[in-house]
């Protein structure tokens, strides 16, 4: 008689094998530690401070052909088509490597989430402006939660070189720096930290900046 316990249906109640147990410590390894438990809780934490809803996917590209730490999404008006995808070798690279420091990161891709629907002013349509915004963001979230792991995160970035679709990496660090600082400011001097009121704050700082802005894209721009 065939066992019933080796139907698909009853898989879950099987001891998984030592070549399962292996490969999830490897996995974990791989990611400096964190379970998928730790990447669902550091993307929900990054989620909860634009109080916006969960992706509808969160992809681990790690192992993927020219994976990607990258936000896609088909519906520029919705959160519920959202999918987050990471590539962790590509993190630690860029000398992420903590939980705190993955929250940031995705605390950028939400960054993107937020402002699916924005269009900023600059060359190429605002493209270095629309990932400038989500850094700032992200150096927001570090200032107003005492993430220390912003540190780190700065100093992968900065070493980082510009393209057309992103900024230099010191550009990105101002950035990120005058987020952390002027958020905490905003909220002392009872300014509400909506996502307008911190757009606008970003905005100023781009006109602030905007020299240094156009001097860096006439590396890869012809304008």
């Amino acid at each position: 008689m065939a066992n019933i316990f080796d139907n698909p249906a009853f898989q879950f109640l099987q001891r998984p094998s030592m070549e399962d147990f292996l490969k999830r410590c490897q996995q974990r390894f791989n990611r400096f530690g964190l379970s998928d438990a730790d990447i669902n809780d550091a993307i929900k934490s990054a989620c909860d401070f634009f109080y916006i809803p969960m992706p509808r996917m969160i992809q681990d590209l790690t192992n993927a052909q020219n994976g990607q730490t990258m936000f896609v999404n088909w519906d520029r008006g919705s959160y519920y088509d959202d999918v987050l995808c990471f590539n962790m070798q590509q993190l630690i690279d860029m000398k992420i490597d903590s939980k705190d420091a993955f929250s940031l990161v995705m605390t950028h891709e939400c960054g993107h989430r937020v402002l699916q629907n924005t269009q900023f002013p600059g060359v190429a349509n605002g493209q270095w402006e629309s990932e400038l915004c989500p850094d700032f963001f992200m150096g927001c979230r570090a200032g107003l939660w005492n993430m220390n792991a912003i540190d780190k995160v700065v100093m992968g970035l900065i070493l980082t070189n510009g393209s057309p679709s992103h900024p230099e990496g010191t550009l990105r660090a101002l950035f990120i720096r005058h987020g952390k600082y002027i958020a905490p400011e905003m909220h002392r001097r009872g300014i509400p930290l909506t996502i307008q009121n911190l757009i606008n704050e970003f905005m100023a700082f781009r006109q602030q900046n905007l020299n240094e802005i156009l001097n860096q894209q006439h590396k890869y721009y012809r304008f």
